[in-house]
């Protein structure tokens, strides 16, 4: 075949991602998206952040943007939670249309499923779960909200925070986010579980209709084992450590229901969700680690989030476990299954090269503008697991801290963040053309350790 003609769905999949952030920021330059100007920087970076569901903004969206802005950015997190291929696919299967093979790779590439079996049904199951979830997410919200608001106004603000919760974006029609409900329980935990939901991922959610409630199939597959697995122990283990560490620092005004479900909730949010019930910048040090090592495992494949994800986390533990006891095999042992070796390997170079997209952004930022060491680490992590939680601008206080960066460093975040939405090796693969050895060198060993 000749090699020009190739498809590659990696480079089809990032242009789309970058095409629709160009439209996104035109849009939101014209004058009746904001209230005052925007310049050209801060509508790229309010239009990717919004298409990659990060929530890092540098311009306040309940104050700077007008209903009309607030609405493209609405709808980039929309097309940006599904993915806009999962979209044009569910479009097609419900006009009875057929998808072309590079479609197939595409939506295939998007979402991470393994198989290419009934992929616009699946596309297709994707669009109406989405649908009935932020449907409900939206009532249960708006009742919460009608307590302090209209009934427009309400409605409004409830649609908005149901979608962005189920696509995990984090943005707010807020400016305090949803600290203005810290008091309350019911928004905290109704955002809670639309951001479970929408991150577990939509293959873990199709499996669990057909086994749980269908009866199709007798046993969870190991894939949404290890993601519901992974995801409880997180958000237990995230749950405790900030209960008992912020207890009596930046919970001490809270009575113990309302601490309980502060922990809970900011356990569950720097897994890419980016909300935020309490001040997080009034967190011990300790505790903004632990957001950060949430924020680079992120939500699980196939979802709304980002991050490394759930699955690529558990999936390394369990390979050096398997290094550590010296079983040097051609796979790794979960849940009483084989998973091929090439996976854990692919995990493993998905940790490394996330990594080193961020190792290299700090470095660049850090020599550009010189900012706080923490504040920058933690906007970094934010801004490639997809997050949004950051510890503020020094500026503006209603903004995320990359309000305070030069161009460049506002450049680079949204390359990061990019990165974090489309995914490392996708990136990789869009970027890199393949060339493998057909010859091999003599071996010879080196010393390690």
């Amino acid at each position: 075949m000749n090699q020009k003609r190739e498809i590659n769905p990696a480079r089809i999949l990032v242009f789309g991602y970058i095409t629709i952030i160009v439209i996104g920021t035109a849009l939101l330059c014209l004058p009746f998206s904001t209230t005052n100007s925007i310049s050209i920087i801060d509508s790229f970076f309010t239009a990717t952040s919004a298409l990659c569901v990060t929530g890092l903004i540098v311009k306040n969206t309940a104050v700077d943007f007008t209903i009309w802005g607030k609405l493209i950015i609405l709808l980039l997190i929309q097309i940006g939670g599904l993915g806009y291929m999962t979209l044009s696919t569910s479009f097609f299967f419900f006009l009875g249309k057929k998808i072309s093979l590079r479609d197939r790779m595409l939506f295939k590439e998007s979402i991470n499923i393994l198989s290419y079996d009934n992929l616009m049904r699946f596309a297709w199951r994707i669009f109406r779960i989405t649908a009935v979830v932020e449907i409900i997410g939206a009532i249960l919200l708006y009742f919460c909200f009608r307590q302090k608001f209209g009934t427009t106004t309400a409605a409004g603000h409830a649609i908005f925070h149901s979608i962005s919760a189920f696509c995990n974006a984090g943005f707010s029609t807020f400016s305090e986010n949803l600290a203005l409900f810290s008091d309350s329980w019911a928004v905290p935990v109704v955002s809670a579980l639309l951001i479970v939901t929408g991150g577990i991922g939509f293959v873990v959610i199709s499996d669990i209709y057909y086994v749980l409630i269908k009866r199709l199939r007798k046993d969870l597959s190991v894939h949404t084992k290890i993601v519901l697995y992974t995801t409880l122990v997180l958000i237990i283990l995230g749950t405790v450590f900030i209960f008992f560490n912020e207890e009596q620092r930046s919970l001490v005004q809270y009575p113990l229901s309302m601490k309980i479900v502060h922990s809970i909730f900011q356990a569950i949010a720097p897994r890419t969700a980016g909300f935020n019930t309490v001040n997080i910048s009034l967190f011990s040090p300790v505790t903004i680690f632990l957001l950060v090592i949430l924020m680079f495992i992120g939500a699980s494949p196939g979802g709304t989030g980002g991050g490394i994800k759930t699955s690529t986390f558990t999936l390394l533990l369990m390979w050096i476990k398997e290094l550590l006891y010296g079983r040097y095999r051609n796979d790794v042992t979960a849940m009483k299954k084989r998973i091929p070796i090439e996976q854990a390997m692919r995990s493993f170079l998905l940790m490394s090269l996330s990594f080193s997209s961020i190792l290299i952004a700090f470095f660049v930022i850090m020599l550009l503008d010189q900012p706080d060491p923490v504040k920058l680490v933690f906007e970094i992590f934010s801004a490639f697991g997809t997050v949004g939680l950051s510890l503020g601008s020094g500026i503006h206080p209603g903004c995320s801290y990359a309000f305070d960066f030069s161009v460049i460093s506002k450049l680079i975040v949204i390359f990061v963040m990019l990165i974090g939405r489309v995914g490392t090796l996708t990136l990789g693969s869009a970027l890199i053309k393949p060339h493998p050895l057909d010859f091999s060198y003599p071996e010879e060993s080196i010393v390690i350790g």
